[in-house]
C-alpha cells in the first residue's frame, strides 16, 4: 500500500471538492462555511454558497492582511466569520480586530484551573471599550 502525496502546508485540495456537501450541511441545521487557508484570497471562495467563513490555514496567513481583507469581505457579505487555533490573548484580540464573530482554541484543555481565569480577563478586555480620556470623561 502506498503513501498518499504530501500537500504544501496550509493547502488541502481543491475547494470544489467540498461544494456537494454544502446542502447536506445545511438539511442538519448547521451552518455551512468555507475554511479559508493560505491562498484562498486568490478567488478560490464561493461566496454566495456559504454561510460563514472559517479563517483557518497556517497561524501565518490567518493573521495576514490577506486573511484580514477576506474576513472583511465575508462581514460585508453579512456572513459570520470564525477564527480557529485562537489560544493566546495576542491571537484573540486578532479575531477581534478582523470582525471575527467565534473563535475557537484548546487553551482551556490544558491547566482549566490557571487558565480560565486568564480566558475570562481577556473576554473582559475585549468587551471594554477604551475611551479617549478614560471613564471620567
Amino acid at each position: 500500500m502506498g503513501r498518499s502525496p504530501r500537500r504544501p502546508h496550509g493547502r488541502h485540495g481543491d475547494p470544489a471538492e467540498s461544494l456537494p456537501w454544502l446542502q447536506q450541511i445545511r438539511s442538519l441545521g448547521i451552518p455551512a462555511a468555507f475554511a479559508a487557508q493560505d491562498g484562498s484570497e486568490q478567488g478560490l471562495i464561493p461566496w454566495e454558497l456559504i454561510d460563514a467563513l472559517f479563517l483557518a490555514g497556517s497561524t501565518e496567513w490567518k493573521t495576514s492582511p490577506a486573511a484580514h481583507r477576506l474576513a472583511l469581505e465575508a462581514r460585508e457579505r453579512g456572513l459570520d466569520v470564525h477564527m480557529g487555533r485562537v489560544n493566546s490573548r495576542r491571537r484573540l484580540r486578532i479575531a477581534q480586530a478582523f470582525g471575527c464573530t467565534s473563535a475557537d482554541g484548546t487553551y482551556l484543555a490544558f491547566g482549566p484551573d490557571t487558565n480560565l481565569p486568564r480566558l475570562l480577563a481577556w473576554m473582559n478586555e475585549l468587551h471594554t471599550t477604551p475611551t479617549l480620556f478614560g471613564d471620567d470623561a
